[in-house]
């Protein structure tokens, strides 16, 4: 695994912040991670890799233990980060 699940997951938020707001960007985010753990798991189970299907859901557990109380503090997290990625990006 490259990059990790919660790097993935603010990496579509970023992509999907472009063409939504930040509660519908991040709901769509959270939904499209599930789908890439799919199909990660069905990917790692293919080639017998049991050690990064368990490395992932571990992450995805975590990830919804964030996001399950309440996901506002991650929103805002998510929305900083996409700020300061922008704000960089433009000081170059």
């Amino acid at each position: 695994m490259d990059e990790t699940l919660m790097a993935t997951f603010k990496r579509y938020y970023a992509d999907y912040r472009g063409a939504a707001n930040v509660d519908q960007s991040f709901s769509d985010a959270y939904q499209a991670i599930a789908y890439h753990v799919i199909e990660q798991t069905e990917q790692f189970a293919q080639e017998g890799n049991l050690a990064d299907i368990q490395t992932l859901i571990r992450e995805f557990k975590e990830i919804g233990l964030v996001v399950g109380p309440s996901n506002d503090s991650l929103k805002e997290r998510f929305e900083q980060e996409l700020v300061e990625q922008v704000l960089n990006r433009e000081s170059l």
